[in-house]
């Protein structure tokens, strides 16, 4: 081949690297910091949209040299990673398509270190990307970064400001610590980190400025040790507020002293102020305290004493603070001029207010310096500032608006001049009314106009009704009397507004009170019984103008209840008899119907509800109660639970004996025998008992055996009208009589079937009797609890454990049965007299532990005849689950590799045999290298000691081997269809083979006198052998096959 066609065949092989490399892209930064003893996380990411990688989530690391691979992250080969980088590696995988690293800890023999990442290294071929091609270079530091601290917010004292401080990081999974120098308020951390892998930590907390010059430092420690930090002073701005004056009334009094403060607040101490008035002649004290952080306040007090010629003026206070600052602040005074210079004065309210179309009483009353004239006259007039309109007089007429609706109330020599507008109108409103109380007309003064301004009284007069206050005395209680009250203030005492209540029946007391000047306010007050119907009070008033309103108020009523009595405790009880113990309770309101629990949960009881009196019930629980020795001492208590509360009753039981009675003496002529029957028995209430009974028969045959109770109540008769109904079809006589077997079954048992119960028979029409042969029986209301044997405290999933459960009862007609929360192997079970008619029935089983690791539960459950059960529960501490499942899965694995090692015998057989019968008519050019084995030809290396065939062209992966795809080498390709599965591991290539076609001309223009700096494209994985002289395949793009 000429030199041309060799750089045309170098610029192809170029091209179509390049073109395979751009599928891919690799993306981390080019350089990276990292804190010495910290941790270091560089961020990597990959895409392609060509060649995706059979492993996406294997990544490994090496380090960029000049020859080989030396790893520096491997989690397949861990013991493989160099020694600088060993046990210092991890991946850090947050998602798909994610090679980034962690370093931790950063030491000295990372600085300058070159690495890069590899995505499926054991899956190289020829569209594999250059990883290499793209490196980050670490750069270890030993001086961390200072913090930078921030401000935002208005940076006044007494104000609060965010303080931020900041640091740059690379370690973002051991972010550094962040702290003030003092405790700051709503501290929070924030982390963020960019694509490039410099983090940022913030800590953000809140700080109340206390002073003009805040300190502030912030630190931060890094992971291993490192520190450091940062200070600064914060200026704060000193704040002021305006100046406020405040009088203890709104209006001075001529000659009378009132105290006035000025108060200047703000937030630094230095900034004490110095506060003056412009009346300086007065006496004047101030007072300076810290009211709050932050936070001053300096006070003067003035000892104001008006004068006549004060009202109208401006009282000024005057605020000098440190640095020049200045402000000031004013009020208009307004001074009450003394009358006593008329000889009297009077006093009348400022303002009233009153309802359209209603009357209104302005109070008025007067007082003489001197001797009161005897021929008074009391005059109202309009108030204007240049006449004088009059209001009322008794020797002029009123001005239209008020005419024929104003008169005075009162006697004048009671010194009385309050004034009643009888009808108030909206043209009313707003209007002044004074009086004028003198011997002459007011109009022989030279008064100024407004010199009764601030003595007169301004009308103010309303179209909207006040809502009435609706309050009431105490809770209402059902059954009990209840109160509520209805008020309304109103001006009208001669017609005062009308209250109603509605909503509850009863009986109303109407009130009226002055409750200041001129306001009265009328109550209505109803008393009623309560009842639970009632759920609210509706308050209407109404005017004579007529306004209305009205007010609701929920009664929310209460149902009390008594006390919960026990009618009938338990008196003397006896072990296994019933007794009838009642409770009950009284209470209010259907709706408040309790429920009645008693501490014996598996006792009957009935429940009977009653209407004592209207709105009164009572509810009766009736409890058969049926105890035994173990309740001795205890308490039987019965608790009637309400929506609101608990009341509850209890006894404490004192349970008797039952002891064997003493046989009476028989003096009849009734022959007697002896029979075997247990002086006691235990019965299941509900459940069915077996009393066992047997006599001596001697050879007699019997007509009849007969139970009856020591009344005479017949028990079990072979003739069923005989048996009382209490006891028919659940008796009957186990065994045969005529061979001296008595035993009855008393099936459904009552509670009140004690007995005793006493066996007898006839012949014919005789009676024979047996001493011994009555029998008691112990009534329990629940059974016993099954009795499980002991389990080892700790056991071995999967072991096989054994495990028995027993109870003991007296239904042998009918034995328990038994049930396990566990699957068993083997189940028996298996029943045992315990004399007396006492029976044993007890379950056991094997079974296989479950596995699962920790604490398991095996519970026995023992169903009674007719449904009662009781169940018991050990706990099993269960270990080793992990080598049971693997120990069961092992025959299930061997089973499977048995199979995989068959086909792949087979497979090679079938090989063997099509290589063999191949047509050999049309062959390829003769390989030039030695024949290989399956295992060499799927294999990516050559053994050291086999000669290497001169083969330019690109090795091939084993999925090109098995596909029949192009894998554009240069040469001569056959054209033939594509081959089966099996025939491309064949050596013998047939008219299909196309695998040796590529050697043509290819050896004579390869120079092996040079090297090359970095293999392209080889596998990671195959690197570890030293390195050899550069063969002509090293220049190709791939090529293992």
């Amino acid at each position: 081949m000429s030199k041309f066609s060799h750089v045309l065949l170098s610029i192809y092989f170029l091209g179509h690297i390049f073109c395979r490399s751009i599928a891919w892209q690799v993306k981390m930064p080019r350089h990276i910091k990292g804190l010495l003893n910290s941790c270091l996380e560089i961020p990597c990411t990959f895409d392609y949209y060509r060649y995706p990688p059979k492993r996406p989530d294997r990544v490994v690391w090496y380090q960029y040299v000049d020859r080989g691979y030396p790893l520096v992250y491997d989690k397949w080969y861990p013991d493989d990673v160099i020694y600088a980088f060993r046990g210092k590696t991890e991946q850090i995988s947050s998602s798909s398509k994610t090679c980034s690293l962690r370093i931790y800890p950063v030491t000295w023999s990372h600085h300058r270190q070159k690495i890069y990442p590899w995505v499926d290294p054991e899956n190289v071929g020829k569209s594999t990307y250059r990883f290499f091609d793209t490196t980050v270079t670490v750069e270890v530091n030993d001086t961390p970064e200072e913090p930078l601290i921030t401000v935002s917010g208005d940076t006044k004292v007494g104000q609060s400001v965010q303080l931020h401080c900041t640091v740059h990081h690379t370690c973002p999974t051991y972010p550094p610590t962040l702290t003030f120098n003092s405790p700051l308020r709503n501290g929070r951390v924030n982390h963020d980190c960019s694509s490039n892998g410099i983090c940022k930590t913030t800590l953000t907390s809140t700080l109340d400025i206390k002073s003009d010059h805040e300190s502030v430092t912030c630190s931060v420690r890094h992971p291993g040790g490192l520190t450091a930090s940062t200070s600064g002073i914060l200026n704060a701005e000193c704040s002021f507020s305006p100046l406020t004056i405040s009088t203890s009334s709104a209006e001075f009094l001529e000659g009378q002293p009132s105290k006035v403060t000025c108060t200047a607040l703000y937030t630094c101490p230095k900034d004490v102020p110095v506060l003056t008035w412009n009346y300086d002649s007065m006496p004047t004290s101030t007072d300076t305290k810290e009211i709050a952080k932050a936070q001053w306040r300096t006070v003067s007090t003035l000892m104001f004493t008006a004068s006549g010629n004060d009202n109208g003026r401006t009282l000024t206070c005057y605020a000098t603070f440190g640095g020049g600052r200045r402000q000031e602040e004013r009020i208009i005074l307004r001074v009450k001029r003394s009358m006593l210079s008329l000889g009297w004065s009077f006093t009348t309210p400022g303002s009233i207010t009153g309802m359209r179309g209603s009357c209104i009483i302005i109070p008025c009353s007067f007082t003489y310096s001197r001797s009161q004239p005897s021929d008074l006259r009391v005059i109202w007039y309009l108030y204007q500032s240049n006449e004088y309109p009059c209001v009322y007089d008794q020797k002029q007429s009123a001005i239209r608006k008020f005419e024929g609706i104003t008169s005075l109330i009162g006697s004048v020599k009671d010194m009385n001049c309050s004034l009643k507008i009888e009808k108030l109108e909206m043209s009313h409103n707003q209007d002044r009314l004074y009086p004028w109380i003198d011997q002459h007309s007011i109009t022989s003064y030279h008064i100024p106009g407004n010199k009764f301004l601030d003595k007169t009284t301004q009308l103010i007069v309303t179209d909207q009704a006040q809502e009435p206050q609706l309050s009431i005395t105490d809770i209402p209680r059902v059954g009990e009397q209840g109160r509520v009250s209805c008020s309304v203030h109103h001006t009208c005492l001669t017609a005062p507004p009308i209250l109603t209540l509605s909503g509850i029946n009863g009986k109303d007391v109407f009130m009226d009170s002055l409750v200041s000047d001129g306001i009265w306010q009328r109550t209505i007050e109803r008393t009623w019984m309560v009842e639970e119907t009632d759920q609210s009070v509706k308050c209407t008033v109404s005017y004579r103008g007529g306004q209305k309103a009205t007010s609701e108020l929920r009664l929310n009523v209460e149902c009390p209840y008594e006390e919960m009595k026990m009618v009938e405790p338990p008196r003397d009880p006896m072990e296994g008899v019933a007794k009838s113990v009642i409770c009950s309770v009284s209470y209010k309101c259907k709706k408040n119907k309790p429920t009645i629990e008693w501490n014996y949960k598996d006792m009957q009881s009935v429940l009977h509800t009653s209407e004592k009196s209207h709105n009164t019930y009572n509810i009766v629980s009736n409890l058969t109660f049926i105890g035994s020795l173990d309740d001795n001492g205890k308490s039987l208590t019965c608790t009637a639970v309400f929506a609101t509360g608990n009341t509850s009753a209890s006894e404490t039981l004192r349970i008797k004996r039952y002891d064997e009675p003493v046989e009476e003496e028989r003096t009849s002529d009734v022959p007697v025998r002896y029979a075997t029957v247990p002086f006691k028995l235990s019965g299941l209430a509900r459940s069915c008992v077996v009393i066992p009974c047997s006599f001596q028969h001697q050879d007699m045959l019997f007509t009849r055996g007969i139970w009856a109770k020591k009344n005479g109540e017949i028990v079990y008769h072979n003739g069923q009208s005989n048996i009382a109904d209490h006891f028919k079809k659940r008796t009957k006589m186990l065994g045969d009589l005529n061979d001296g077997h008595c035993s009855l079954e008393i099936d459904d048992i009552k509670s009140f079937d004690n007995g005793p119960f006493c066996f007898h028979v006839q012949k014919e029409n005789t009676n024979y009797r047996f001493t011994n042969s009555c029998v008691f029986i112990v009534l329990k209301a629940a059974p016993e609890k099954p009795v499980m044997t002991p389990v080892p405290a700790e056991v071995d999933a999967g072991s096989v454990l054994s495990a028995s459960c027993s109870v003991t009862h007296t239904c042998q007609s009918h034995s328990p049965v038994f049930s396990w929360n566990v699957q068993n192997l083997t189940s028996e079970v298996t029943e045992t007299p315990r004399g007396q008619g006492v029976w044993e029935t007890t379950s056991s089983i094997t079974f296989v532990v479950a596995a699962e690791d920790g604490v398991k539960s095996l519970t026995c459950t023992a169903v009674f005849w007719r449904d009662k059960q009781q169940a018991s529960t050990v706990k099993l501490n269960v270990k080793g689950s992990l080598t049971y499942k693997l120990k069961s899965s092992l025959p299930a694995t061997i089973s499977v590799l048995t199979v995989v090692l068959i086909a792949i015998v087979v497979a090679a057989v079938f090989i063997y045999r099509k290589r063999k019968h191949t047509d050999n008519s049309v062959q390829p050019p003769r390989r030039p290298e030695k024949r290989q084995s399956l295992w060499d030809r799927l294999s990516r290396r050559y053994p050291e000691d086999r000669d290497r065939p001169p083969r330019p062209e690109k090795r091939r992966s084993i999925w090109s081997r098995i596909s029949g795809a192009e894998d554009g080498r240069v040469g001569w390709h056959d054209r033939n269809p594509r081959k089966s599965f099996w025939s491309r591991f064949s050596r013998r290539q047939g008219n299909a083979a196309n695998l040796s076609v590529g050697y043509v001309n290819n050896t004579a223009t390869i120079s092996h006198d040079h090297h090359i700096s970095k293999p392209r494209f080889p596998s990671p994985k195959n690197n570890k052998r030293n390195p050899h002289t550069v063969r002509p395949e090293d220049l190709q793009v791939y090529g293992n096959i």
